[in-house]
């Protein structure tokens, strides 16, 4: 692997194989794997995204003033963002994410700026996420 990685905002989602995306790689340190990001430009737009995300969905979650999240509210923002995006793009849309970085980069050229998504049509999709079905 190439020692050029940058932060994947999206890597849990990657490392459950619950997403793909064309940039994503593991690394470990020690006995610690996660995820990568291959290029610099996608790691940006990711993070952009899941920022937007994040500050809007502070009401449907109940996280007014909440700096840290739980993992499981992260995952739930993460993922519920995308398929709710993913569904309001008319992308085939069956709880998978085939290429995260391709998504954003769709997202991007509809929106033009993140901050112009309607997050109301996004909250609902939000707030039902279950990352874990219970069985």
């Amino acid at each position: 692997m190439s020692n050029k990685h940058y932060t994947c905002t999206f890597d849990k989602l990657v490392l459950s194989g619950k997403c793909d995306c064309k940039f994503s790689a593991k690394d470990c340190i020690a006995e610690k794997e996660f995820g990568v990001c291959l290029d610099n430009s996608s790691s940006n737009q990711c993070q952009l995204l899941y920022n937007n995300l994040r500050d809007n969905s502070n009401f449907v979650l109940n996280i007014h003033h909440q700096n840290n999240l739980l993992t499981g509210q992260q995952l739930k923002i993460k993922m519920g963002g995308l398929l709710a995006l993913q569904e309001i793009l008319n992308i085939d849309n069956n709880n998978h994410i085939k290429d995260i970085s391709n998504l954003v980069k769709v997202i991007k050229k509809k929106y033009i700026d993140f901050k112009k998504i309607n997050f109301s049509k996004l909250m609902p999709k939000i707030a039902k996420f279950k990352f874990r079905e219970k069985s």
